[in-house]
Formats: C-alpha cells, structure tokens, sequence
C-alpha cells in the first residue's frame, strides 16, 4: 500500500506546515512554489468574498491560473463550473449554467468576468488573512457532451476527486515519486482534471503550467527533468520517431483507444509502456491496461465495481462515484469470463471520440441545420485507413435570385467557417456531400447504408 501521507486531501494542500519552497507549478520563465500559490488564493479569496455570485466558471489558458482559481472558489464555498472550453458563443449558451465568469482569456461575456492575474492582485498584501474553513459539501460542474446532443452536467463532490486520486496515488504512486508532470489536455475535462491536476497535488509533485502542444516540448522538457506524461491518443500517434528519445517515468492515456502500433512506438520511444485509462465523465476510471499485445483486454481496478444488465447494459460502482446505484455506461461491453476483463465494442449512442474529444453528431447535425440555406442533413462517421472521419450529407435549399453562384470549395469552406464559433475543429466535418434528398427507408427512417454509399 502506497503512504497515505503521499496523497493530500485538497483542504491540505495550502497548509503552512508544508514546505513553503516546494515547488507547486512550472514554465519557461516562471515557477510557483507553495508559498506563491497560497498567497495567489488567498488574494483571489478578497475578490470572491466581496461578489454575490454562487457559480463561477472556470476558462483559463494557464493550467496554474486554473487551480489557483479552483482552490480559490472552494475555500469561499462556491461553485466551480468547468464549460470544458473556451468558445464565446458557446459560453453565452451555457450562461444560465453559471453567475460570473474566471478567466486569463480576453472573453467578453454577458454576466461579471474577472480577470486573472490582475496586478492589483500579484501586490495585495495578504499577510493578516487566513483561509476559510474548508467544507466537506463541497462539488465541481462538469459538462459531458450527451445522446441528446446539449451539454450534460455533472457534479462531482471533491470527496469523489480525492478518493480517486488517493486510489491512483496507491497503484501508480512509487512511478511518480520523483516526477515532474507534463499534460497535453487539460484539466477542465474529467481526466485533465484528476491526472493532470489532482494526482500531481496531491503527491507534492509539481505540474507543467502550459499544456503541452508538440513532440518537440516534451523532448525538451525531457531533457532536465523526469517526467510523468498525462496524455491522449491524439498526442501521442503523433510522436516523432525521428526526434531524440525521451525517458519518461509513466504515461498514462486517454479519451480514447490507442492503437497497438501507437502504444508499441511509445514504447520504443520513452522507455515505458503507456497506461491506457478507461473511465467517463461520471463514473471517473474504471479500467486500464497495457496494450503490449494488440486488442488486449482492459483490466477493471480493483475498487470498481462492474454489474451487467439485460440487453448488453453495464454499470459501475466505486467510492468515487457518487450515486450509490452507481452510473450506466454508453458503450458495448465483450465482458471475459472472469469478470474483470473486458472488451470494447463501440458506442450505444450518437457520441464519438475523437481526438480524446466527445463529439456529439446531434450537436454537429442541430448547428447545420441553423444555417439558413440548408433545409435537411445527416452526419455520420467514416473509418478511412484506420482513422475516424465526421462527413455530413447536406440538402440546400433552393438559391435566391440574387444569390450568387458558388463552387463547392467555397461552399464548404463557408459552412466550415459558419461552425468554428460552435464547435471544436475536430467536430466540424472534414467530408462533405449535397444531396437533393436524404436517404430514408419505407418506414421514413434513414439508411446508414445508404448514408455510407454516398461517400464511396
């Protein structure tokens, strides 16, 4: 069993009887220790106190702004809501959902924004304060792209974020002891959140404040320190072999499958194998594996729970779930006979993954259909050479007289253009077809065949 003393409850991260030194956060120019982090919170506590606002999303481009922001929310006993992006307009959707707004980004919203890092704050003299007592009713917002295609929240109590945090300090803990953290996603998503942010915390181990954008990032970083990468299969296919290897002390993987030749070259590469996670938004981790041998089997961790349902239905029970019947799955389960392995065999619903993104079709579909000219569409995926590609088959409608013509270059790149303040560039199609009509069969439902032919 892993120290319990290595793994810090949130409430204990601020406390004076640590090392003031210990550093918490790092980039190039710039480092955070404890005492910098406990004085940023506290300053930002003076703002919070003084405004009305409950529910406070959380947008920041700097993964140290963030948990200064996060800690700082908690200890006044308000809300964190994480939109999980940065987008305007999006954000105006989602206003009902939150009172004020944080943020190191130049949004302009429709309710109270507060900046950060303002230097009124840097030089606030913070030496007579002392932090609020920490609550233990304490719950974060999360948003997950749902079957209906909204956004889907989910709260998740801190105790829930510390328990799964304890759980992975016990099983990954003597890795990481002595490494620094590296993130290619970031922690307003569930897996950013616990891996990229949480873990690091609460084993005292410091985090790369910068969300890492290229190969050539971690060589460097690879360089003076040893490194625990928190990643996604997007990140790491695209790794170069050509570039000088990197020794990593762990890399975990997730918001999607990662292929076998992937995880191999990984492996050649830094020197370990990567650790494929398994888990949602509202169950948290459910499974892992390593995937030395192709397709191998996700193994359940040892404090989860898997019960099997009638029609291929599955849920899952732990101490970081909150509900006590536990929460169903959306994706087909190959269960093995010893109950702790498993295969996956796709969605059950119209959310895919890509680029450890959930992307909603309906979403995709509701946002084509509010542009004026196109009166019906369908989208759908296409697996191309290994890879999972969003096309759309659009029906317009007819031209105005005064419209004038376009090609149909130009009348992608306007529908694309049209999408990019709604959606994530992953979502926006990269396949396009017009069509006078879309396929449907004799009981007036659409033909997934069909569908696919009009793209062969």
């Amino acid at each position: 069993m892993y120290s319990a003393r290595m793994s810090l409850p949130m409430k204990n991260w601020l406390d004076e009887s640590r090392d003031p030194q210990q550093l918490v956060a790092w980039k190039e120019g710039e480092v955070q220790d404890l005492a910098t982090l406990r004085h940023d919170v506290l300053a930002l506590i003076r703002q919070i106190v003084a405004a009305p606002h409950q529910r406070w999303a959380l947008c920041f481009a700097d993964n140290y702004h963030f948990s200064v922001a996060m800690l700082a929310v908690l200890y006044c006993g308000r809300i964190p809501v994480l939109p999980g992006h940065s987008r305007q307009l999006q954000l105006e959707e989602q206003r009902y959902e939150f009172d004020a707004l944080l943020t190191d980004l130049p949004l302009t919203l429709s309710c109270p924004i507060f900046a950060f890092h303002s230097p009124q704050a840097k030089d606030t003299d913070i030496s007579g304060d002392s932090l609020p007592e920490w609550r233990d009713d304490l719950y974060v917002i999360l948003f997950t792209s749902g079957s209906t295609g909204l956004p889907q929240k989910v709260i998740k109590p801190i105790r829930c974020l510390e328990a799964e945090s304890q759980w992975l300090a016990h099983c990954f803990g003597d890795t990481l002891n002595s490494a620094r953290f590296v993130a290619s996603v970031a922690p307003h998503h569930m897996y950013g959140l616990t891996f990229g942010l949480m873990l690091p915390m609460s084993l005292g181990r410091p985090f790369y404040a910068a969300n890492l954008e290229y190969h050539e990032q971690l060589v460097e970083l690879a360089q003076d320190h040893a490194l625990a990468l928190v990643s996604s299969p997007a990140f790491l296919q695209r790794m170069d072999s050509h570039l000088a290897a990197v020794a990593c002390a762990q890399i975990f993987s997730a918001g999607g499958v990662l292929l076998a030749e992937d995880a191999a070259n990984v492996a050649r590469h830094c020197g370990v194998w990567p650790i494929e996670i398994y888990g949602t938004t509202e169950s948290g981790i459910i499974a892992n594996r390593k995937q030395q041998k192709p397709d191998s089997p996700w193994t359940l961790f040892e404090k989860v729970t898997l019960i099997e349902h009638p029609e291929d239905q599955f849920s899952v029970l732990s101490e970081w779930v909150p509900q006590p019947e536990g929460v169903f799955l959306g994706d087909t389960l190959h269960l093995l006979p010893d109950g702790k392995r498993f295969g996956l065999a796709g969605r059950k619903d119209r959310i895919v993954k890509i680029a450890e993104q959930r992307i909603s079709l309906d979403e995709i579909e509701a946002r084509l259909l509010a542009i004026k000219q196109i009166t019906d569409v369908s989208v759908l995926t296409l697996q191309i050479k290994g890879r999972l590609y969003i096309a759309a088959a659009v029906v317009l409608s007819e031209p105005e007289p005064q419209d004038e013509p376009m090609t149909q270059h130009s009348r992608i790149a306007c529908l694309r253009a049209a999408l990019r303040d709604w959606l994530p560039a992953v979502a926006i199609p990269r396949i396009w077809r017009f069509v006078p009509a879309i396929p449907l069969n004799a009981q007036g439902k659409r033909t997934y065949a069909e569908l696919q032919d009009l793209f062969v």
